[in-house]
C-alpha cells in the first residue's frame, strides 16, 4: 500500500538528513584537524626562525632533512668588501629538536698580513681567495605555543679555518645560548644570553673581522617586527664579555686585535647594535640585508646575501597582511 503524502515527506527528510549532515561533519573534522596542523605549524616556525644562522627555513620546519646556499658580500670599515659562501645542512628529528651544521668560504677577503719581521712588524692589507672560516655544528632544542618561544643552541667550532689569515680558532670552541622570545601583535621581542669561549659562534650571520678565544657571556636584547609579503625586520643590541684577561685571538682587522695574544684589559670585549631585514623573493629564496655597529671598537659591518632553500617552509599567517 503506498504511503500517505506526509509520510513520504518524513521518510525523504530521513534519508536526505543525513547525507547532508555526513559531509558537514567531515567538514568540520578537517577544519579542526588543520586548525591543529596550523597552531603547531605556527609554534615550529616560530622556533625555526631563532636561529642566528639565516632567515627562516635554515632549520626545517617539520620533520627532516633540509639544505641551504647562503652567498654573501659584506662591506667592513676597516678591511673592505669580502664575499663568502655558506652552505648548509639541517636535519628536525622532531618538533623539539633539530641539528646543523655548516662552514663559511670566503670567494674574496682582505687579510691585515705582516709583511715585515717579528720585530719590526709590517701589516698592510692583502686580498686572499678560496680560504674557509671554522666549521659550525649546533644541536637546538624548542619549546613553546604560539605566543612565546625557547630555543637553547649548543654549538661546536671545528677548527677548519685558516688561522694564518685570521679566519680560525684553532682549536675546538664551543657557545650555548639561551633565546627567548614572545609574539605581541606585530612585534616579537626577544632576549638572549649565553656562555662560550669564542665570540665566532655569535650571531652566525654577520661575520666579524677577529675571532676571540677564551670563556666569553654574551648578552642580547631586541625585537623582531613582521612586515608584508612575510617579510621581517630585527633590531637588537648586544654585549660581549670576557670573563678572563688572557684572551688569544686571531684577526683580519686593524688596531689592538692585530696581534696573537694580549694580557691587555678586556681586550675581547666588545658591544653595539645589529639589525637584519629578511625579504623572500619567492619560497625557496631570500634576499637579505644587515648591518652592525661595534661601539667599543668603532666598526661598521653591512651587506646583503641570497639564501637559498632546498625544500620550501610553510607559510603561516603571522600577521594579517
Amino acid at each position: 500500500m503506498p504511503l500517505p503524502r506526509a509520510g513520504r515527506g518524513r521518510l525523504l527528510r530521513l534519508i536526505v538528513f543525513p547525507c547532508l549532515l555526513v559531509p558537514l561533519i567531515a567538514r568540520g573534522q578537517s577544519q579542526t584537524a588543520q586548525q591543529s596542523e596550523q597552531d603547531e605549524l605556527d609554534s615550529l616556525t616560530a622556533a625555526a626562525a631563532i636561529n642566528d644562522s639565516g632567515p627562516v627555513g635554515i632549520i626545517p620546519v617539520a620533520r627532516g632533512f633540509n639544505a641551504s646556499l647562503g652567498s654573501s658580500s659584506m662591506h667592513d670599515s676597516n678591511s673592505g668588501w669580502f664575499s663568502l659562501l655558506a652552505p648548509n645542512i639541517a636535519y628536525r628529528l622532531n618538533r623539539y629538536f633539530s641539528v646543523d651544521a655548516g662552514v663559511d668560504m670566503y670567494l674574496y677577503i682582505n687579510i691585515d698580513a705582516n709583511v715585515g719581521k717579528k720585530a719590526k712588524p709590517v701589516y698592510v692589507y692583502s686580498p686572499k681567495k678560496g680560504v674557509f672560516g671554522d666549521t659550525t655544528l649546533s644541536f637546538e632544542g624548542d619549546a613553546g605555543a604560539r605566543s612565546f618561544a625557547y630555543a637553547g643552541t649548543f654549538s661546536l667550532g671545528l677548527p677548519s679555518g685558516n688561522t694564518d689569515y685570521g679566519l680560525g680558532a684553532g682549536q675546538v670552541t664551543y657557545n650555548f645560548n639561551n633565546h627567548f622570545e614572545k609574539a605581541l601583535g606585530l612585534f616579537t621581542p626577544d632576549v638572549e644570553l649565553g656562555y662560550g669561549d669564542t665570540n665566532s659562534l655569535v650571531d652566525q650571520r654577520i661575520v666579524q673581522s677577529y675571532v676571540a678565544v677564551g670563556p666569553l657571556a654574551h648578552f642580547q636584547a631586541g625585537s623582531a617586527i613582521f612586515l608584508p609579503l612575510h617579510s621581517s625586520f630585527e633590531a637588537d643590541a648586544y654585549e660581549e664579555l670576557p670573563l678572563a684577561k688572557d684572551i688569544v685571538y686571531s684577526t683580519t682587522g686593524k688596531g689592538k686585535k692585530r696581534v696573537r695574544t694580549s694580557t691587555n684589559r678586556d681586550p675581547a670585549e666588545d658591544n653595539g647594535f645589529i639589525a637584519s631585514l629578511d625579504i623572500p623573493l619567492n619560497p625557496h629564496t631570500t634576499l637579505s640585508g644587515f648591518y652592525s655597529r661595534s661601539l667599543r671598537d668603532h666598526d661598521d659591518i653591512a651587506g646583503f646575501s641570497f639564501t637559498f632553500l632546498l625544500k620550501a617552509p610553510p607559510r603561516t599567517p603571522k600577521v594579517p597582511f
